[in-house]
């Protein structure tokens, strides 16, 4: 019993002391991020987008940084190449920013990575199909991420996951039979 408590307690600690950096206050905390294209009609294919966030201050004290990054990490939650996007302070009001850097898609789907503030992340997730019904913002200025080519699809989109999934079972079956007929057996008198 006693070394189910002690399991317990070094667990918690463990969680706790992982929880108390996740709980320090952000200087620049993300708000909300949407997409637009400079001319306010639906993305077609080679056309840059315009990537917006929009961000608020967590600490009444800290200045907006003049830069920050989106780092595009997956597409249709398949791991792609990462693309980087340099995002440039656009904007500020009070307590709340603007952020935007040009980023051309190379397919349309729904991409997803994270935005970074200093040390301080956040996961993002965009819809090249919905673009924002906003005023757009100004890109002749704004930083361009280098446009990539699709790397192709993975063998687990194409073929789905269940082979995979089969496949792991089947090792793990093996090692457990394997450890099964290992075992000693117990002879009765």
């Amino acid at each position: 019993m006693r070394r189910i408590l002690l399991a317990f307690v070094v667990s918690l600690l463990t969680l706790a002391s992982f929880a108390a950096p996740a709980a320090a206050k952000c200087p620049t905390c993300v708000d909300g991020v949407s997409v637009q294209t400079p001319d306010g009609q639906p993305w077609s294919e080679g056309k840059p987008v315009t990537l917006v966030v929009s961000a608020r201050r967590g600490d009444p004290d800290a200045a907006f940084p003049a830069t920050g990054l989106a780092v595009i990490m997956q597409t249709d939650r398949e791991r792609t190449k990462c693309l980087d996007v340099p995002l440039r302070l656009v904007s500020q009001s009070g307590d709340g920013a603007l952020y935007a850097g040009v980023v051309y898609p190379f397919r349309a789907a729904v991409y997803s990575g994270l935005v970074q503030f200093g040390e301080f992340k956040f996961d993002v997730t965009i819809d090249v199909n919905k673009i924002a019904a906003t005023t757009p913002v100004a890109t002749s200025d704004l930083p361009v991420a280098a446009p990539e080519q699709a790397t192709g699809e993975t063998l687990s989109y194409t073929i789905g996951a269940v082979p995979f999934f089969l496949i792991a079972m089947g090792f793990w079956s093996a090692i457990a039979l394997l450890v099964a007929r290992r075992q000693p057996r117990m002879r009765t008198a």
